[in-house]
Protein backbone atom coordinates (compact mmCIF):
# COMPACT_ATOMS: atom_id res chain seq x y z
CA UNK A 1 0.00 0.00 0.00
CA UNK A 2 2.84 2.39 0.85
CA UNK A 3 4.53 1.72 -2.48
CA UNK A 4 1.32 2.28 -4.44
CA UNK A 5 0.69 5.51 -2.56
CA UNK A 6 4.20 6.80 -3.31
CA UNK A 7 3.90 5.71 -6.94
CA UNK A 8 0.61 7.58 -7.29
CA UNK A 9 2.00 10.63 -5.49
CA UNK A 10 4.95 10.72 -7.89
CA UNK A 11 2.67 10.37 -10.90
CA UNK A 12 0.14 13.02 -9.85
CA UNK A 13 2.53 15.65 -8.49
CA UNK A 14 6.01 17.10 -8.87
CA UNK A 15 6.86 16.08 -5.32
CA UNK A 16 10.13 14.08 -5.53
CA UNK A 17 9.48 10.39 -4.89
CA UNK A 18 12.19 7.75 -5.12
CA UNK A 19 10.89 4.63 -6.88
CA UNK A 20 13.44 1.89 -6.14
CA UNK A 21 11.19 -1.12 -6.62
CA UNK A 22 9.70 -2.93 -9.58
CA UNK A 23 6.46 -1.36 -10.78
CA UNK A 24 3.98 -3.98 -11.95
CA UNK A 25 1.11 -3.63 -14.39
CA UNK A 26 -1.96 -2.31 -12.61
CA UNK A 27 -0.11 -0.77 -9.66
CA UNK A 28 -0.82 2.77 -10.82
CA UNK A 29 -4.48 2.06 -11.50
CA UNK A 30 -4.89 0.57 -8.03
CA UNK A 31 -3.58 3.84 -6.64
CA UNK A 32 -6.89 5.54 -7.48
CA UNK A 33 -7.72 4.86 -3.82
CA UNK A 34 -5.23 7.51 -2.76
CA UNK A 35 -6.35 10.33 -5.02
CA UNK A 36 -8.35 12.16 -2.31
CA UNK A 37 -5.44 11.78 0.12
CA UNK A 38 -3.07 13.26 -2.44
CA UNK A 39 -5.59 16.06 -2.87
CA UNK A 40 -5.36 16.72 0.88
CA UNK A 41 -1.57 16.84 0.73
CA UNK A 42 -1.64 19.34 -2.14
CA UNK A 43 -4.35 21.38 -0.44
CA UNK A 44 -2.47 21.37 2.86
CA UNK A 45 0.62 22.92 1.28
CA UNK A 46 -1.52 25.50 -0.56
CA UNK A 47 -3.36 26.39 2.66
CA UNK A 48 -0.08 26.80 4.52
CA UNK A 49 1.35 29.07 1.83
CA UNK A 50 -1.84 31.15 1.77
CA UNK A 51 -1.81 31.53 5.55
CA UNK A 52 1.86 32.47 5.75
CA UNK A 53 1.69 34.99 2.91
CA UNK A 54 -1.50 36.55 4.33
CA UNK A 55 0.50 37.79 7.33
CA UNK A 56 2.70 40.01 5.19
CA UNK A 57 0.88 40.65 1.89
CA UNK A 58 -2.66 41.77 0.93
CA UNK A 59 -5.50 39.26 0.89
CA UNK A 60 -5.79 38.94 -2.95
CA UNK A 61 -2.05 38.36 -3.28
CA UNK A 62 -2.09 35.59 -0.68
CA UNK A 63 -4.87 33.86 -2.63
CA UNK A 64 -2.83 34.09 -5.83
CA UNK A 65 0.17 32.62 -4.02
CA UNK A 66 -1.96 29.71 -2.83
CA UNK A 67 -3.19 29.15 -6.39
CA UNK A 68 0.34 29.33 -7.78
CA UNK A 69 1.50 26.78 -5.23
CA UNK A 70 -0.96 24.22 -6.59
CA UNK A 71 0.26 24.86 -10.13
CA UNK A 72 3.87 24.36 -9.05
CA UNK A 73 3.10 21.18 -7.10
CA UNK A 74 1.26 19.57 -10.02
CA UNK A 75 3.20 21.05 -12.92
CA UNK A 76 -0.12 22.28 -14.33
CA UNK A 77 -0.79 18.62 -15.11
CA UNK A 78 -4.57 18.96 -15.25
CA UNK A 79 -4.58 22.49 -16.63
CA UNK A 80 -2.82 21.16 -19.73
CA UNK A 81 -5.54 18.51 -20.05
CA UNK A 82 -8.22 21.18 -19.88
CA UNK A 83 -6.54 23.27 -22.58
CA UNK A 84 -6.02 20.29 -24.91
CA UNK A 85 -9.61 19.10 -24.43
CA UNK A 86 -11.12 22.50 -25.19
CA UNK A 87 -8.86 22.97 -28.20
CA UNK A 88 -10.02 19.64 -29.58
CA UNK A 89 -13.75 19.44 -28.95
CA UNK A 90 -14.40 23.07 -29.91
CA UNK A 91 -12.33 22.96 -33.08
CA UNK A 92 -15.44 22.25 -35.20
CA UNK A 93 -13.61 19.34 -36.86
CA UNK A 94 -14.32 15.65 -37.26
CA UNK A 95 -13.64 13.26 -34.37
CA UNK A 96 -10.30 12.03 -35.71
CA UNK A 97 -9.03 15.55 -36.20
CA UNK A 98 -10.23 16.54 -32.71
CA UNK A 99 -8.12 13.79 -31.21
CA UNK A 100 -5.10 14.90 -33.24
CA UNK A 101 -5.52 18.46 -32.00
CA UNK A 102 -5.79 17.25 -28.40
CA UNK A 103 -2.46 15.45 -28.80
CA UNK A 104 -0.77 18.57 -30.22
CA UNK A 105 1.39 20.24 -27.56
CA UNK A 106 0.72 23.72 -28.95
CA UNK A 107 -1.87 25.91 -27.20
CA UNK A 108 -4.81 27.06 -29.30
CA UNK A 109 -7.31 29.86 -28.85
CA UNK A 110 -9.97 27.71 -27.20
CA UNK A 111 -7.44 26.21 -24.81
CA UNK A 112 -6.07 29.63 -23.87
CA UNK A 113 -9.58 30.94 -23.18
CA UNK A 114 -10.36 27.86 -21.06
CA UNK A 115 -7.20 28.31 -18.96
CA UNK A 116 -7.92 32.03 -18.53
CA UNK A 117 -11.43 31.39 -17.24
CA UNK A 118 -10.22 28.46 -15.15
CA UNK A 119 -7.99 30.74 -13.09
CA UNK A 120 -10.45 33.65 -13.18
CA UNK A 121 -13.28 31.56 -11.73
CA UNK A 122 -10.89 29.93 -9.26
CA UNK A 123 -9.72 33.30 -7.96
CA UNK A 124 -13.29 34.66 -7.84
CA UNK A 125 -14.48 31.60 -5.88
CA UNK A 126 -11.71 31.74 -3.30
CA UNK A 127 -11.92 35.52 -2.95
CA UNK A 128 -15.72 35.52 -2.59
CA UNK A 129 -15.84 32.68 -0.07
CA UNK A 130 -13.06 34.36 1.88
CA UNK A 131 -15.11 37.55 2.00
CA UNK A 132 -17.94 35.66 3.71
CA UNK A 133 -15.92 33.33 5.93
CA UNK A 134 -12.35 34.61 6.04
CA UNK A 135 -11.24 32.18 8.76
CA UNK A 136 -12.56 29.24 6.72
CA UNK A 137 -10.54 29.99 3.58
CA UNK A 138 -7.55 27.81 4.60
CA UNK A 139 -10.01 24.91 4.90
CA UNK A 140 -11.30 25.63 1.39
CA UNK A 141 -7.73 25.65 0.08
CA UNK A 142 -7.19 22.35 1.91
CA UNK A 143 -10.09 20.48 0.32
CA UNK A 144 -10.24 22.20 -3.09
CA UNK A 145 -7.81 19.71 -4.74
CA UNK A 146 -9.82 16.87 -3.17
CA UNK A 147 -12.89 17.94 -5.15
CA UNK A 148 -10.97 17.45 -8.39
CA UNK A 149 -9.29 14.18 -7.42
CA UNK A 150 -12.41 12.45 -6.06
CA UNK A 151 -14.20 12.48 -9.45
CA UNK A 152 -11.34 10.89 -11.37
CA UNK A 153 -12.42 7.35 -10.60
CA UNK A 154 -15.98 8.02 -11.77
CA UNK A 155 -14.73 9.58 -15.02
CA UNK A 156 -12.53 6.60 -15.86
CA UNK A 157 -14.77 3.81 -14.55
CA UNK A 158 -16.09 1.54 -17.34
CA UNK A 159 -15.06 4.18 -19.87
CA UNK A 160 -13.77 3.55 -23.39
CA UNK A 161 -10.44 4.97 -24.48
CA UNK A 162 -11.16 7.28 -27.42
CA UNK A 163 -7.97 6.48 -29.31
CA UNK A 164 -7.01 3.20 -30.95
CA UNK A 165 -3.55 3.34 -29.42
CA UNK A 166 -2.22 4.95 -26.27
CA UNK A 167 -1.71 4.41 -22.57
CA UNK A 168 -5.23 5.18 -21.41
CA UNK A 169 -4.28 4.83 -17.74
CA UNK A 170 -7.31 4.75 -15.41
CA UNK A 171 -9.70 4.53 -18.39
CA UNK A 172 -11.77 1.36 -18.26
CA UNK A 173 -9.22 -0.34 -15.99
CA UNK A 174 -10.52 0.64 -12.57
CA UNK A 175 -12.14 -1.59 -9.99
CA UNK A 176 -15.63 -0.56 -8.91
CA UNK A 177 -14.70 -1.00 -5.25
CA UNK A 178 -11.68 1.27 -5.53
CA UNK A 179 -13.68 3.89 -7.43
CA UNK A 180 -16.35 3.83 -4.73
CA UNK A 181 -13.77 4.22 -1.95
CA UNK A 182 -12.10 7.07 -3.82
CA UNK A 183 -15.44 8.87 -4.22
CA UNK A 184 -16.59 8.30 -0.65
CA UNK A 185 -13.26 9.39 0.81
CA UNK A 186 -13.46 12.63 -1.15
CA UNK A 187 -17.01 13.35 0.01
CA UNK A 188 -16.04 12.46 3.58
CA UNK A 189 -13.04 14.82 3.64
CA UNK A 190 -15.05 17.67 2.17
CA UNK A 191 -18.00 17.07 4.51
CA UNK A 192 -15.73 17.11 7.56
CA UNK A 193 -14.18 20.40 6.42
CA UNK A 194 -17.35 22.20 5.27
CA UNK A 195 -20.21 20.30 6.88
CA UNK A 196 -23.58 20.14 5.12
CA UNK A 197 -22.45 22.76 2.61
CA UNK A 198 -19.52 20.56 1.60
CA UNK A 199 -21.61 17.40 1.36
CA UNK A 200 -24.20 19.07 -0.83
CA UNK A 201 -21.55 20.71 -3.02
CA UNK A 202 -19.50 17.54 -3.52
CA UNK A 203 -22.56 15.47 -4.49
CA UNK A 204 -23.65 18.09 -7.01
CA UNK A 205 -20.14 18.24 -8.43
CA UNK A 206 -20.30 14.49 -9.07
CA UNK A 207 -23.55 14.93 -11.01
CA UNK A 208 -22.12 17.76 -13.12
CA UNK A 209 -18.90 15.91 -13.95
CA UNK A 210 -20.85 12.79 -14.88
CA UNK A 211 -22.81 14.91 -17.37
CA UNK A 212 -19.51 16.32 -18.65
CA UNK A 213 -18.20 12.79 -19.19
CA UNK A 214 -21.33 11.82 -21.13
CA UNK A 215 -21.05 14.99 -23.22
CA UNK A 216 -17.46 14.20 -24.18
CA UNK A 217 -18.30 10.57 -24.91
CA UNK A 218 -20.97 11.63 -27.38
CA UNK A 219 -18.44 13.79 -29.20
CA UNK A 220 -15.33 11.57 -29.09
CA UNK A 221 -16.84 8.13 -28.60
CA UNK A 222 -14.83 7.77 -25.40
CA UNK A 223 -12.45 9.72 -23.19
CA UNK A 224 -8.72 10.36 -22.92
CA UNK A 225 -6.28 11.36 -20.21
CA UNK A 226 -6.76 14.99 -21.25
CA UNK A 227 -10.47 14.65 -20.56
CA UNK A 228 -9.73 13.40 -17.05
CA UNK A 229 -7.49 16.42 -16.53
CA UNK A 230 -10.26 18.72 -17.76
CA UNK A 231 -12.70 17.02 -15.39
CA UNK A 232 -10.35 17.77 -12.48
CA UNK A 233 -10.24 21.48 -13.30
CA UNK A 234 -13.98 21.74 -13.92
CA UNK A 235 -14.74 19.90 -10.68
CA UNK A 236 -12.67 22.34 -8.65
CA UNK A 237 -14.29 25.38 -10.27
CA UNK A 238 -17.78 23.93 -9.88
CA UNK A 239 -17.07 23.07 -6.27
CA UNK A 240 -16.17 26.67 -5.47
CA UNK A 241 -19.21 28.02 -7.30
CA UNK A 242 -21.64 25.58 -5.70
CA UNK A 243 -20.10 26.01 -2.26
CA UNK A 244 -20.47 29.78 -2.54
CA UNK A 245 -24.08 29.42 -3.71
CA UNK A 246 -24.77 27.02 -0.83
CA UNK A 247 -23.51 29.56 1.70
CA UNK A 248 -25.89 32.10 0.16
CA UNK A 249 -28.97 29.86 -0.06
CA UNK A 250 -28.86 27.24 2.71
Amino acid sequence: MRKRFLLTLGFMTRIPVKIDWEVKDGDLEKGILYFPVIGLILGGVCAAVYKIVSYVLPYPVSILCGMLTLVCLTGAFHVDGLADTMDGIYSARKRERMLEIMRDSRLGTNGAIAVLFDFAFRFWGLYSIGQIFNESLPLVFLILPVSGKMVQGMVGFHAVYAREKGLGLFIGTLSGTRVLICSLLGILFISIACGLYGFFSSCLVFCCIFLFRRYIERILGGITGDVMGAANELAEILFLMILYASYQIL
